[in-house]
């Protein structure tokens, strides 16, 4: 009896790690993002990464609680396997933006003391 339970944890257990699905491509994490929002409640920014028609190109798009947008173009991705970071340029002001992205979350400030996380609405 304790053998078929051991089994069957252990079985359970690598399912879930290897059944979940990894990042082998910038095409893998842009299939991911698209049409997805992501929303943190404790600073009430909502980002997804899509097309941004007044630039005529795809990146992330920032949406704060008051309504504000701030979009950033020229997305950089780099592929970890089972994350992924992504980095953009506001066309507004020149400065950078990205964050680590893992299924069902997103980090700002990976690694930071003070990182915010963002899950999926």
């Amino acid at each position: 009896m304790k053998l078929s339970i051991l089994c069957t944890l252990f079985f359970l257990t690598t399912s879930a790690v290897f059944g979940q699905a990894s990042f082998n491509s910038d095409a893998d994490v842009i299939t991911y993002m698209e049409g997805k929002k992501f929303y943190s409640s404790s600073s009430g920014l909502e980002l997804e990464y899509g097309y941004i028609s007044a630039y005529n190109t795809y990146g992330i798009k920032v949406l704060n609680k008051n309504g504000a947008r701030f979009n950033f173009i020229n997305v950089d991705i780099t592929v970890y396997g089972s994350f992924a970071d992504l980095y953009g340029m506001s066309p507004d002001t020149g400065s950078n933006f990205g964050f680590r992205l893992f299924k069902g979350k997103l980090v700002v400030g990976y690694g930071d003391p003070n990182a915010e996380v963002f899950y999926l609405k």
